[in-house]
């Protein structure tokens, strides 16, 4: 998907980062940012995510559409751990598609967030032990939203490469207090969706 994407090393540092994993099992595509940042120690990526991969099409040698995808998919990592994670879910149904493919690779003090379409309110569910932001949204552009809700400024990303904008946003989720969202059951929260029109989805 990404085959043709160039990573740049800084200082000539050439250390696998697990986007790099990622991006050549073709789990990454519509990429807007996959940029070292400047220390070399970590990876940063902004584009779409594929939660299930699409069928094998042996005539053509490709793998088919993904079947479902994280859309402008904000993530930091390091060569083994995502540290930042945030992206649009078309629907609630898809979080556990995520948590099964990725939530072994979070970072202990990563608590990902999740812009979702289908949903109406603000709360905290809790999957395999980790817990998710889940914000209800009915259009959603991801970075700009995650400035407000991390309280930054577009000056605070001046000058900045591509990859060290994400040490900013990193940097400004620290100061997130999750614990000031209400904790549903994510059995509950399915009871709350909403039905969306065909073709509704992230802008």
């Amino acid at each position: 998907m990404q085959r043709g994407v160039t990573t740049t090393y800084p200082d000539g540092k050439g250390d696998t980062m697990l986007l790099d994993t990622f991006n050549e099992d073709q789990l990454l595509f519509n990429t807007n940012v996959l940029a070292k940042t400047s220390d070399g120690d970590q990876m940063a990526f902004r584009g779409d995510l594929v939660l299930e991969e699409g069928e094998y099409h042996e005539l053509s040698g490709k793998k088919l559409a993904a079947k479902a995808v994280l859309y402008q998919a904000v993530m930091l990592t390091d060569d083994s751990k995502i540290k930042l994670m945030s992206g649009c879910l078309r629907e609630l149904e898809l979080l556990p598609l995520f948590v099964k493919k990725y939530g072994e690779y979070l970072a202990e003090e990563c608590t990902p967030v999740f812009y979702v379409m289908n949903i109406r309110k603000e709360c905290v569910v809790e999957l395999e032990g980790k817990k998710y932001l889940l914000l209800g949204a009915d259009k959603a552009m991801v970075w700009n939203d995650l400035m407000e809700l991390y309280y930054l400024e577009k000056a605070d990303f001046k000058g900045q490469s591509s990859g060290d904008k994400m040490i900013t946003m990193y940097d400004g989720a620290k100061d997130l207090k999750v614990s000031k969202y209400e904790t549903v059951l994510f059995h509950d929260l399915k009871g709350e969706t909403v039905e969306l029109e065909e073709g509704y989805g992230p802008v």
